[in-house]
């Protein structure tokens, strides 16, 4: 019910965002968006090779970056972010994360707007040419007619394993050849790839850890492991340790940005949906946990952008009187 209620209300938000932005002057601000694997087109997408996730194509993605150049956004690298942003413009940020080969299909995009972007690399499927365990659980699951529902349930469970045990739930489970990749949909960058790519002026490399690992599931020692070997096999691969880093699926708690700050890393990504404001960005602790949205080919682009441009949504003022009324319930 609750979810329900949620649902609409953004969609009340969602509706109301152009009124809001020419009612009200959009403020200054620096925000970031999330990308994962970029489709070709909807056909491919059907073949089923890989788990659709925002189900973006490279259409999608040229639509995105024209839409912010119309309405005055920025686009900066990482490096721009560290030496700091101007508080009078809008700055953007796109980044990709895992490391998958179709993401060099941005980089047309990418050249004629000439807009910067930053790949979070999961060491290891490159190193190894490993397959992402998501796309290995969709693909399989559409293979033997399971349903959108069961995939779901499963890839629910492994989110809370390590990613030892979610290698040995796959290959128990769908057999020793699972984690090779099918296609060129699938498949993670090779080293080689992955060096070319880094080179390019408007590409920049970050930390994925070495297998995609939801930290959070770790020990610390685990944990640092996972950041550090990435770190070593990243400076391996394209010649420099990343400065950044994107927490899978957003995950992270006080030991993670620990370990982080050891290694030298000073720009974390989470996937909290909000935009970063100007003053925040002079603490070191909030450049280590900034806000990113997610993009999704499902849905209407230009309605999803006007949303995360919009300073005012129903849902928050909601969640605000809330919190305020919540106190004053208890007896």
């Amino acid at each position: 019910m609750k979810t329900s209620i949620r649902k609409a209300i953004h969609q009340v938000d969602v509706l109301l965002a152009p009124f809001m932005l020419s009612a009200f002057k959009e403020q200054n601000a620096f925000t970031s968006f999330l990308f994962h694997a970029l489709f070709q087109n909807k056909e491919e997408l059907a073949l089923n090779l890989a788990d659709p996730q925002q189900q973006v194509t490279v259409d999608v993605f040229r639509r995105f970056v024209e839409y912010h150049l119309e309405k005055g956004y920025t686009f900066v690298s990482p490096t721009d972010v560290l030496k700091g942003l101007d508080p009078d413009k809008k700055s953007i940020l796109i980044t990709f994360d895992d490391g998958y080969y179709n993401n060099l299909r941005a980089l047309p995009v990418m050249e004629e707007f000439q807009v910067p972007a930053l790949f979070f690399i999961s060491a290891n499927h490159v190193l190894k040419g490993k397959a992402f365990w998501w796309d290995v659980v969709y693909r399989e699951g559409k293979k033997a007619g399971r349903s959108d529902e069961a995939i779901l349930e499963e890839k629910a469970h492994l989110l809370t394993l390590t990613d030892e045990e979610v290698d040995k739930h796959l290959i128990r489970t769908y057999g020793e050849h699972c984690l090779k990749p099918v296609s060129d949909t699938d498949r993670p960058l090779t080293s080689a790839e992955l060096r070319t790519f880094s080179e390019h002026p408007l590409v920049y490399i970050g930390n994925h850890t070495c297998d995609h690992a939801v930290l959070t599931n770790y020990t610390s020692a685990g944990m640092r492991e996972q950041i550090a070997q990435a770190q070593d096999i990243l400076e391996d691969m394209i010649g420099y340790r990343p400065a950044s880093i994107a927490y899978p699926c957003g995950e992270y708690n006080e030991d993670v940005l620990r370990a982080t700050q050891e290694e030298g890393i000073v720009l974390g990504i989470t996937t909290n949906h909000a935009k970063n404001a100007y003053p925040s960005l002079s603490d070191p602790k909030t450049m280590l946990t900034l806000n990113r949205f997610t993009i999704w080919g499902t849905e209407d682009l230009q309605g999803q952008c006007d949303f995360y441009r919009s300073d005012y949504h129903l849902l928050d003022s909601m969640r605000g009187i809330y919190h305020k009324l919540k106190p004053s319930a208890k007896v």
